[in-house]
């Protein structure tokens, strides 16, 4: 049979038909689908703050693995710590990250983040090292140094090692996200990051040091969430 210009529009009209139809399909078929399958193992999930492992040469090396106390740290002495409570998966895409975990000068900004020690004189606090809010380096705890910016010695800093932004650990102040969401951070001293360096609030059960989940929106940043 030839084809006329009549028929043509006729099969044309019939083909976006059923694909409109199939389109229209695709919601009720995700409905009968099995839910995503998910990475993380929930039964060994933790929100207590562990010693990082493989951290030779560190004053927390003998305790990797354990749950961090304040007890252990003497004023202003850190450590890296790595924190897997089952929220992260879902709201950030990860199934652990690493923290900094600091016994510092008490300051009032902290008293609702962080655990109190010493009679009141330290406390406890955690940071977000696991990726700087400029290009998702990994900022270290620096106990002193002279930054290559300005020239200006410094003490108890977070230093981003790739672009040199440094944040001041006790200065926590709340500043706008680049999405526009309030977040609590370690103040920007210097450096090209949009903010300062996300705090995870920190709790105490049982002895332990734990993160709180009720903020996971702070990490929300570098592909994260």
């Amino acid at each position: 049979m030839a084809i006329t210009r009549r028929t043509f529009l006729k099969g044309a009209l019939t083909l976006a038909g059923s694909s409109l139809g199939g389109a229209l399909a695709v919601p009720a078929l995700k409905t009968l689908l099995p839910p995503p399958i998910t990475r993380c193992d929930p039964e060994v999930a933790y929100d207590t703050l562990l010693y990082k492992r493989r951290e030779p040469g560190t004053w927390y090396e003998p305790l990797k693995g354990k749950v961090a106390r304040k007890e252990d740290f003497k004023l202003n002495q850190s450590a890296m710590v790595t924190w897997a409570p089952k929220e992260l998966e879902e709201e950030l895409g990860s199934c652990e990250v690493v923290l900094t975990l600091v016994k510092l000068p008490a300051e009032e900004a902290m008293a609702e983040w962080g655990i109190s020690d010493d009679g009141g004189n330290a406390v406890m606090m955690a940071y977000h090292t696991y990726k700087c809010p400029h290009l998702c380096c990994k900022p270290v705890f620096m106990d002193e140094g002279v930054s290559s910016l300005s020239g200006a010695a410094y003490e108890t800093m977070f230093l981003c090692p790739c672009h040199l932004s440094r944040f001041d650990p006790l200065s926590i102040i709340e500043e706008t996200d680049e999405l526009g969401r309030q977040v609590m951070v370690a103040e920007l001293v210097e450096g090209p990051a949009p903010y300062g360096l996300p705090i995870v609030p920190v709790a105490e059960r049982d002895g332990g040091l734990i993160g709180r989940t009720d903020k996971l929106e702070w990490l929300k940043y570098c592909g994260q969430g």
